[in-house]
């Protein structure tokens, strides 16, 4: 299974853990957001796309969906997956940078939840068998009783520049104060640049074990392990230790 076909299955696998029921959503929530839906289309250039999760489709979508980008059949976009899977191989990591998105805002405070935007850049193949870079900004629009992510809008934009070798960028912030809380970006054949020492040690890292016991497992000093955890960090395009095993396991390296 290739790496991004392991993210869309992570984003999917999210999905179908955070299920919505019928009896924790009222539709005329989401109605009320119809007009603002309409006075975007008809006042910018950007698509827009509305998903609800409960019925997992499209509330609402621009019509020019499919020409804006190059798509000749709109039944194949409104299949998430489908799209997704239309991404650049090395943008695989936007689809994970999603998941870890909405297990952020599981662990908010209810009333803080439509507090944060999800901003990612990346190129996807069109039906004219060419890449073309986008710009997505999405925002939480309504949540259930339980405040599981139900509604959410998506604003399309094609990126001004249009650079098709470089690799994909998410953002994840607060709208309210700007803050930044993590970025992710795709690398370039990332996981077949690690090292067979490096995955050594981020196996390790994943049993538990501390740099000081990897360095005397291994014979190596503990700057080294120190220098392999960085490097992994790097090329896995994430923060901390941690993420990296969660990555790794989501891209079958571990």
């Amino acid at each position: 299974m290739s790496k991004l076909e392991q993210s869309v299955k992570a984003h999917t696998a999210h999905i179908a853990a955070n299920a919505i029921l019928p009896e924790d959503i009222d539709y005329k929530n989401a109605e009320r957001h119809i007009p603002f839906f309409k006075m975007i289309d008809s006042t910018t250039t950007s698509i827009v796309v509305v998903t609800d999760y409960y019925k997992h489709n499209y509330y609402y979508y621009s019509e020019n969906l499919d020409k804006a980008f190059g798509f000749h059949n709109k039944i194949s976009l409104m299949d998430h997956n489908w799209f997704r899977r239309r991404f650049h191989p090395e943008d695989h990591i936007i689809n994970l940078a999603a998941v870890k998105a909405l297990e952020f805002i599981t662990q908010q405070p209810i009333e803080e939840r439509k507090n944060y935007k999800f901003t990612f850049e990346f190129r996807v193949l069109n039906d004219e068998n060419k890449y073309i870079r986008l710009i997505v900004q999405n925002f939480i629009l309504e949540l259930d009783n339980n405040g599981k992510v139900w509604i959410d809008m998506k604003l399309f934009d094609i990126s001004p520049i249009q650079d098709i070798n470089k690799p994909g960028v998410a953002v994840f912030s607060n709208k309210i104060t700007r803050e930044v809380i993590f970025t992710m970006e795709g690398q370039k054949e990332s996981s077949e640049n690690i090292s067979n020492r490096e995955k050594q040690v981020l196996g390790m890292i994943a049993e538990g074990l501390r740099s000081k016991e990897i360095a005397e497992q291994l014979f190596i000093s503990v700057n080294t392990v120190n220098n392999h955890r960085k490097n992994l960090m790097d090329k896995l395009g994430v923060s901390n230790s941690s993420e990296a095993v969660s990555i790794a396991k989501s891209l079958g390296i571990l």
